[in-house]
Parts: structure tokens; C-alpha cells; sequence
């Protein structure tokens, strides 16, 4: 073989003689593993397509292993000789930048790739089963002569210009037969396909002959509603979905499709092979079934099958440089240390033809995403005001409009358990909670029309089943977990009732209307604090009203909004009689600015309180002690200001920090370039990070970071341990967050608001 010319990067250039007979006249394409030329043969005076697999240039014994395992493998490929299978006529070598690099010589195809038809919409259904029949054909000859593709997918898939199809890329395809293991490319435990394709078996090192049809029932489910059945962010997330999460029906993302065509897809997608369709033979059979013009079987050629002698095999040029093979990069989403941190259960994700390609060695299950699951019913959760809940092993979500929708899951491996449909809309204009679970019982408030009075709905947390219906009125409600009560509030009236029946347990009667306050033990009720458990009288407090519905216990003190004598105080009162402790002017834009609309313990560390807006006396964010409401600390480093909006729209800065989050042992304050923790007993920093939008999960902090390239726009996330602010795990998300995550049992529970949901280990 004559050397070709190089350049940097690894690829041949253009007119360069590959063997002493391919000519390369033009580039058709590149990919991951390298690039594919149009070529002529002047042995045989045809054109041709030239594929160089770059990926696998370089020097060393090593390389030169890879390379010949490639090249026999290669050559079991070449033998497989159908009208559906592109044909392969040579195989050599040639001479890169980076090193020698296999190539392989094909027929010349003209029309179109199936991804490209994809990338326009739907197609029809009599047109997806003829194609998929075809595909199933050239499976099935493959099958049969002991191949698997193991990356059917529409790149790799060819729609030639008299509507036939071509499957392309059996170069990463192994020899199905145990006893030619010496053979194969990739070595014992490993692991090579697309992700977004890949059957569970092939995800754990398992492949076999219906793992191809699998794939194929992705790529059907795409042909026929123009989406995937399940949608990640990365690799590690399609994985995810593949072993854990059940599919949609096709009709129920395109509706109006054949049933016949849910259950096809549905079967070739099911978890256990052997549920699967027995053979691509039968497949294809099955697809040409539902339309009687789909085409019959395309026969495969019974003539012996010849490697083009003319080129020998050619070997690796003697001058070729020696280069070590870098060490690949982690998976997309994770970082170095926390592709580590799978142990032995990802080695890397590189490229494979146009798409990536996942190496495994173990359950793909020991990573750092436990599970991830589609919400379903193609719901998205970009609007609406989606409410996650985590509790009793379970993770609940309540989203929608006309019809709105609550989901249960099962939180340790994401199991759908049951789902309840609504068929009224979101409604929280009164600020009570719009969904909550207290008393295993799971309680949404949705409204019907506009002109009527809310309704709560009842459902069992175990199996969805309704427990009871109550129409609000013009009451407002809340839950208290510690009683296990719902509580609802009127005009004249505040009860305590039982979650699973909806029945009174306690009801107070009272005239002086408003709502209900629910604190440590108490429910408070105008000047009234009640037991939670009994509805008794526990004090009354003469002119005693708090404003809102925010108030927090701490210890034996309770802290409320109250009117002050110029605006508004924050009051610190006994919880045993109500009695007044101590007071301080609080700014009112406090509520409007974000930390105490998020709850109390976003300004709450121990026994700190962080007062983060300027009031009274008070010019700089504060920190007073919670049992006598002195000065312990002021906080004079930078900090972002924090904005007071008014009714008439106006904007205003005022003096104070916005965002303030109490954690463990301490505050995450903003300040405009970054993000800096205070220890909150002396003030003094922690620990800072150039990473601003925190939220508060459990022990951990987490910051989402909006990035654009080019045309393309996602979020990067990062949870960092509040203590000490080190990294515990990071990741890209192509949509905003949905919800508050919630975290529990060392994990932390995303919704993305593409209708994604994301268990991730901590």
C-alpha cells in the first residue's frame, strides 16, 4: 500500500491514492471515528465510499492490537452479503497524522440518511414498516451468520434513491459466537453502542441477537411520533430510562396511531429479551403484516461472497509514529472525580460512528444517577407551578392545567406506582399550599372554573385511590405533619381534619375571620393559639395578629411578621403563653424579596437569626441571637442588593442581601460575583465559590448556571456540600429546573421542565 498524504488531525486529504487504487476525490462526511469520501477505483473503474476510522490511528503495540482486531472483525462484516446491507469491498490501512488507521472500502450510496428523514417530522406508518421490514431483513441475514449490528439507529441507516434501505456501520458489530471471542474489538466486559438505542442487556456487557431488535424499536417509535421513547440530557441518563423506566405508548406522544403499532413497539421494547419478538425474521414478517403493501421479503443473494482481491491487506507503514493513547474523557454531565466516583461502573464514553458510545463493566445502576424517568403523557413541567413532594419512600408531583395531574413514584428505584387526573386547573391565589402529603394521603386543591370555589381531592398514597373530595368555599388550608392534620380555615371556623377520611377531628369556632398559622405544636388563629392535636385553647394573645402566612417555632420561642410602629417587626414570642420576648423592625420588602417566602429556615442557622435587609437602626445584613434578639454579628463583606418591587411595577434597590439560605452551621449569602458562606456564630467565612443561584437541598447546596454555545442552550448544575462547600456532584440539564429538588436517604430528587425526573446518589 502507498502511504496517503496527511494533515493535522488525523484525516486523509483529497486526492490522495489509498492501496494504489482508490483515488479520494471528495469528503461526504465526518463523524466520531473518522471521515467518509467519495473515491474511485481505478482497478475497477467504479465509484466508491471510503470510510478512514481515525479513531483508531496511532502507533505502538497496543494500537496496533486494536487495529487488528478491527480488521478482523472488519472481515467477518465483509462476508455478509444482502441487498439491505451495504456491501464492503476492501480493507487495508492508511498512513494519518496520528498514526496508521484502518479503512474500509464500501459501495457508493445515493439518497439519503434515515436521520435525516427523521430530523423533518413523523412518518408515515405503511412507509415506517417497510423500512423497518428491510432493516429486519438485512438483520436477520447478519443474525445468521453469527453478527450483531449492536448500533441500530437512524445514522446508521440509509435511504437509497429508489426507496430501498441500506444498514451501515457493522464496524463495531461483534461475532455473536462465544467461541470467536479471541476475535473481538472490544475486550470482556465491554460494552459499544448509542446510548439513546441500547437495549438493558447490551447495557450491562449482555448483548444478543434481540438487542438489535430493541434498537429497532426505538428507531420505529421514532419514525412514527418523531421523539424517542425516553429523553436524558446524556448518556448516562438514556441508560437510566433503558433499564428502569417504562416506555409510552407511541399514540400516547402521536395520537391517533394504529393500537397495532403500541403493541408492536411496546414488545420489541420490553425489558427481558425473551419477552421481545423471537427473531428479526419474525419482525419483519410482523411489520409487513400491518400493511399489505409494505413489500415482501427482500431475498439475500446465495453467491459466494469475495473480498475484492486486488487490494491485499495492507500493514502498518514502517515509518509510522509511536503515540500513547490518551486517557478518554468522562462521561458528558460528570466530572472527572465523579466518573470516578461509579467505581467500577463506567470506564469512559468515546464515539462510535456520529453518536456516543457507552463502555460499561458492571450494573450501570452503581452510579451517580440512581434512576431517571419521564413524567409521562408528554407533560412538561415548564409551567403551570409544578409541587414535588418526597416522603414515605415516595416522590409525588402535581402539575398541570385542565387536566391537572398527580404522580407517584417509587423513590428508590423509580417505579411508577399510580397517577390521579384532575380535571380542573392549579389554583394558589390564595397562597394556601396547591399539593401536599401528610397522613399518607396525598391532597391537591384544583378548581374547576374560575367563577367556583376551589376543591381538595384526597388519594391514597399507596395505590392513588381517591379518599374523599371537599370544596373549600372561600376557606383557606394547610397541613400540620407533627398532628397529622389537614387544616382548614373559614370565616368563622378553624378544623382539624383527618387526612384519610377528611372528616373533623377538632373544629374551633371563632369570629374573628382569617387564616390559620400552622407552628411547632399550635395552629394560630387570629389572637387564638390552638393545640394542634386537640383544638384547645393553648393562649390568647389581646391585639395579637401576625401578618401572613409565615411564622416559625424555635424551641420554646415562635417567631412572627407583626405590625410595627412604622411598618413591620419581627416578634419573637414564648410558645408556652404568647408573651412577647423580644422585637425588632423588619422590612416588610423582606417577604417580596425572597428568603422568608421561601421559609423561615432560609434566615435561620442553629440558634442565628440573619436579618438581611436594612430596617430601623439597622443599615447592614445582621445576625441576632434567636432567645434574646441581640447584635451577634454584622455582615460588612460585598453582597448582591436586593430589589423592592412595587403595585404600580416600579422597581427599587434597597439596602440588604437577597437570596440569604440557612444551612447547617451557617448562611449562603450572595454577592454578585459569586457565592460566600458565613459561619453563624462569629460571621466569618466558610468557604465561597465564583457560582451564584443557590438552592437549598437537605445538607447540600445546589447551583444551576445557564451556558449557551452556538444555537445551543442548557443549565450547569453542581451540589456542593453547605459545610465545607466541596463538590459532590455535577451535571448538565438541556432545561431549567422545575421544581425545588428535594433530597433524602443521600439522594437528591430533580424535575427538569422538560418532564424529566432525576434521582441522583450524594
Amino acid at each position: 500500500m502507498q502511504p496517503a498524504e496527511t494533515f493535522g488531525g488525523g484525516c486523509v486529504v483529497g486526492d490522495a491514492l489509498l492501496a494504489g487504487r482508490y483515488q479520494l476525490k471528495q469528503l461526504v462526511g465526518r463523524g466520531g471515528m473518522g471521515e467518509v469520501w467519495e473515491a474511485f477505483d481505478e482497478r475497477l473503474g467504479r465509484t466508491v465510499a471510503v470510510k478512514v476510522v481515525s479513531l483508531l490511528a496511532g502507533g505502538g503495540s497496543a494500537a496496533g492490537e486494536l487495529r487488528a482486531r478491527f480488521l478482523r472483525e472488519a472481515r467477518i462484516t465483509a462476508a455478509l452479503q444482502h441487498p439491505c446491507i451495504v456491501a464492503v469491498h476492501d480493507l487495508g490501512e492508511a498512513v494519518t497524522a496520528e498514526g496508521s488507521a484502518p479503512f474500509l472500502v464500501m459501495e457508493f450510496l445515493r439518497g439519503q440518511g434515515l436521520e435525516t428523514v427523521v430530523r423533518r417530522g413523523p412518518v408515515p406508518g405503511q412507509e415506517a414498516a417497510r423500512w423497518g421490514a428491510q432493516i429486519c431483513d438485512a438483520l436477520a441475514e447478519a443474525h445468521a451468520g453469527g453478527v450483531l449490528h449492536r448500533d441500530i439507529k437512524p445514522a446508521n441507516v440509509f435511504i437509497t434513491a429508489n426507496g430501498g434501505v441500506k444498514v451501515l456501520d457493522f464496524g463495531i458489530a461483534r461475532a455473536a459466537d462465544p467461541a470467536g471471542a479471541g476475535e473481538l474489538l472490544t475486550r470482556t466486559g465491554t460494552v459499544v453502542g448509542t446510548a439513546a438505542y441500547m437495549a438493558p442487556e447490551q447495557a450491562r456487557g449482555r448483548p444478543e441477537e434481540r438487542s438489535d431488535l430493541y434498537a429497532v424499536g426505538c428507531l420505529l417509535f421514532e419514525l412514527l411520533t418523531g421523539s424517542l421513547p425516553f429523553s436524558a440530557p446524556d448518556a448516562l441518563g438514556y441508560l437510566t430510562a433503558h433499564l428502569n423506566d417504562t416506555p409510552p405508548t407511541p399514540s400516547s406522544v402521536l395520537p391517533g396511531l394504529p393500537a397495532a403499532w403500541d403493541e408492536l413497539v411496546l414488545r420489541l421494547l420490553e425489558k427481558e429479551p425473551g419477552r421481545r419478538y423471537a427473531s428479526a425474521a419474525e419482525l419483519a414478517a410482523e411489520l409487513r403484516g400491518l400493511y399489505g403493501s409494505a413489500g415482501a421479503a427482500v431475498p439475500a443473494p446465495r453467491t459466494p461472497t469475495v473480498v475484492d482481491a486486488g487490494g491485499s491487506p495492507a500493514r502498518p507503514s514502517p515509518g509510522a509514529t509511536t503515540a500513547s493513547v490518551p486517557e478518554p474523557p468522562p462521561p458528558p454531565g460528570l466530572t472527572r472525580r465523579s466518573a470516578l466516583g461509579w467505581g467500577a461502573g463506567v470506564l469512559t464514553l468515546g464515539a462510535a460512528g456520529t453518536a456516543a458510545a457507552l463502555y460499561l463493566t458492571e450494573e450501570p445502576d452503581k452510579g451517580p444517577v440512581a434512576w431517571s424517568q419521564n413524567i409521562g403523557d408528554a407533560q412538561k413541567l415548564d409551567r403551570n407551578h409544578p409541587t414535588s413532594v418526597v416522603s414515605g419512600g415516595r416522590w409525588y408531583i402535581a402539575s398541570g392545567d385542565a387536566p391537572v395531574m398527580v404522580h407517584a413514584f417509587d423513590a428508590a428505584r423509580g417505579a411508577r406506582l399510580w397517577k390521579a387526573t384532575l380535571s380542573g386547573q392549579n389554583w394558589n391565589a390564595d397562597g394556601s399550599p396547591q399539593f401536599a402529603v401528610v397522613g399518607h394521603a396525598a391532597i391537591v386543591k384544583s378548581k374547576v372554573k374560575e367563577e367556583q370555589s376551589p376543591w381538595l381531592d384526597a388519594f391514597d398514597t399507596a395505590d392513588g385511590r381517591r379518599l374523599w373530595r371537599h370544596e373549600l368555599d372561600s376557606q383557606t388550608w394547610d397541613m400540620h405533619r407533627p398532628a397529622s392534620l389537614v387544616i382548614v380555615a373559614g370565616d368563622r371556623s378553624v378544623a382539624g381534619l383527618d387526612p384519610r377520611s377528611g372528616k373533623d377531628r377538632w373544629r374551633f369556632l371563632t369570629d374573628t375571620p382569617g387564616g390559620a398559622l400552622c407552628v411547632g405544636d399550635l395552629v394560630v388563629s387570629g389572637d387564638t393559639a390552638l393545640s394542634a392535636r386537640t383544638g384547645k385553647t393553648a393562649w390568647q394573645q389581646s391585639g395579637f395578629s401576625a401578618n401572613g402566612r409565615l411564622a416559625h417555632a424555635l424551641g420554646k420561642f415562635l417567631l412572627f411578621y407583626e405590625a410595627g410602629t412604622k411598618a413591620t417587626d419581627l416578634v419573637c414570642r414564648s410558645a408556652h403563653t404568647g408573651d412577647v420576648v423580644w422585637r425588632t423592625p423588619f422590612n416588610a420588602a423582606e417577604e417580596r424579596a425572597g428568603s422568608a417566602e421561601r421559609s423561615w429556615q432560609a434566615v435561620i442557622s442553629g440558634t442565628t437569626i440573619f436579618l438581611p435587609l436594612a430596617a430601623g437602626d439597622r443599615r447592614r445584613p445582621t445576625a441576632v441571637d434567636a432567645a434574646t434578639g441581640k447584635v451577634k454579628w454584622t455582615y460588612d463583606g460585598p453582597y448582591r442588593r436586593a430589589s423592592d418591587y412595587g403595585d404600580d411595577g416600579s422597581v427599587k434597590q434597597i439596602e440588604g442581601v437577597q437570596g440569604v439560605l440557612g444551612v447547617e452551621g451557617g448562611f449562603v449569602v450572595p454577592t454578585g460575583k459569586g457565592t460566600v458562606c458565613l459561619n453563624a456564630n462569629d460571621g466569618r467565612q466558610r468557604w465561597r465559590t465564583s457560582d451564584e443561584g443557590a438552592q437549598l437541598i437537605g445538607k447540600h447546596v445546589l447551583f444551576t448556571t445557564p451556558r449557551e454555545r452556538m444555537f445551543t442552550q442548557w443549565r450547569h448544575t453542581r451540589i456542593v456540600d453547605a459545610r465545607t462547600g466541596s463538590e459532590v456532584w455535577t451535571g448538565d440539564f438541556d432545561t431549567g429546573l422545575a421544581t425545588l429538588p428535594q433530597s433524602t436517604d443521600g439522594r437528591v430528587f430533580i424535575a427538569d421542565m422538560d418532564g424529566k425526573l432525576w434521582a441522583l446518589r450524594i
